[in-house]
């Protein structure tokens, strides 16, 4: 018997990442598919076809996705042409909001043209919760199915008649090391402060945030001499994040000032080493939340995504980990609301009290584990209900 073909679309490394584990949960499930579509590394070593590269379809900010909007219009119809052409039996689209949602339009009216259909599934939440509910109404009229990471978002699409299972974050279920475990992992001072530089894994993120950070660093230094800061890079920025390091710093790697530089998939690693942490808005204040790091949060949108911030955006809800618990466990500042001196400000009385933290989102009921297995069954059924 053929197994199911399930496409799968993500358009960026932490989309690839829940893509692997989804991929693992239906094997868990003795529930072989076929999952070709687009994918990066992760989904890959696990056996998948990417028909393209998962990079062509990542974008950041407001103002880049609309100049970007011809070049992701021509890729989409090469990919819906093919999806009709093969027909599969479900249809995944994973985080990438902006494209995801244009993109399961467009494929429900050719499927509706053609008198086919297969079920569109649509994994992690837009984040409605931030921009205005609003938006769920959207979400509605491209997938069939949402899956949501969190227990909070359900309500926000039930409303509107969207189908949602909430299948957990997989972050949840990670064991995380204690203090010394992980300081003597990293080969780090057990008795000297450690900060967190948490720049992002996008390039324009770590342009606009990583500058202010390094130099935040060096101003805590001076008061601080004792100090030691981390800095975890992704793979695709770290050849530029190297480079900036020694620019700001005047030396190669930072090293000899007590900068460490890790790969990203030390993160769970780093978050329990540190004393504190400058963090880029994002899913990464969700791992630092699990984690018990305390810190604040920084970022900096392009100007279009300024300006429909100012009119859409709920700011109590901007940070990932303030809307799960549902207060601000992470302050946040934005555009000019920051400069290095104000974020050395800010992390110096956690770098004086090492070891405190905050209480961990894995220590609450607002994030549960179970995502793989659960993701999976989502899948399974939506495949049977088809058949």
């Amino acid at each position: 018997m053929t197994a199911p073909s399930l496409f799968i679309m993500v358009g960026e490394a932490s989309g690839d990442r829940l893509g692997a584990e989804v991929m693992k949960g239906l094997a868990a499930r003795n529930a072989a598919c076929d999952c070709w579509g687009v994918g990066g590394d992760a989904m890959q070593s696990l056996g998948f076809g990417s028909v393209m590269a998962m990079d062509d379809f990542t974008v950041l900010g407001v103002g880049e996705a609309i100049k970007a909007i011809p070049r992701l219009n021509r890729l989409a119809n090469t990919l819906i042409d093919r999806i009709m052409e093969t027909r599969p039996d479900a249809i995944l689209t994973i985080d990438n909001k902006g494209f995801s949602m244009r993109f399961a339009r467009r494929l429900k009216k050719r499927m509706a043209r053609a008198g086919w259909h297969a079920p569109i599934l649509h994994l992690v939440a837009p984040t409605v919760w931030a921009w205005g509910g609003w938006r769920a109404r959207g979400v509605a009229k491209s997938v069939d199915h949402l899956m949501c990471l969190f227990p909070f978002e359900e309500p926000y699409f039930t409303r509107h008649g969207v189908e949602v299972t909430v299948v957990g974050h997989p972050s949840a279920e990670r064991p995380r090391p204690g203090r010394d475990e992980a300081r003597g992992t990293l080969g780090i001072d057990p008795d000297r402060p450690l900060l967190a530089l948490l720049p992002g894994s996008r390039s324009r993120e770590v342009a606009t945030l990583l500058p202010d950070m390094l130099r935040a660093f060096s101003i805590l230094k001076a008061e601080l001499p004792s100090l030691q800061a981390v800095l975890p890079m992704a793979s695709n920025v770290a050849s530029g994040v190297t480079a900036m390091v020694g620019r700001i710093t005047g030396e190669g790697s930072g090293h000899d000032q007590g900068l460490h530089l890790r790969p990203q998939d030390d993160l769970d690693v780093v978050l329990a080493a540190s004393d504190a942490g400058m963090i880029c808005s994002g899913t990464v204040t969700l791992e630092a939340a699990l984690a018990g790091l305390p810190g604040a949060v920084y970022y900096r949108p392009d100007w279009l995504a300024r300006k429909l911030g100012n009119i859409f955006v709920e700011r109590s809800n901007v940070v990932l980990a303030n809307a799960i618990m549902g207060e601000q466990i992470y302050p946040l500042y934005l555009n000019d609301e920051f400069s290095p001196q104000s974020m050395a400000d800010a992390a110096l009385p956690l770098l004086t009290r090492p070891g405190t933290r905050i209480t961990a989102l894995g220590d609450t009921p607002t994030v549960k584990g179970g995502f793989g297995c659960t993701s999976a069954d989502v899948i399974i059924r939506s495949i049977k209900g088809k058949s």
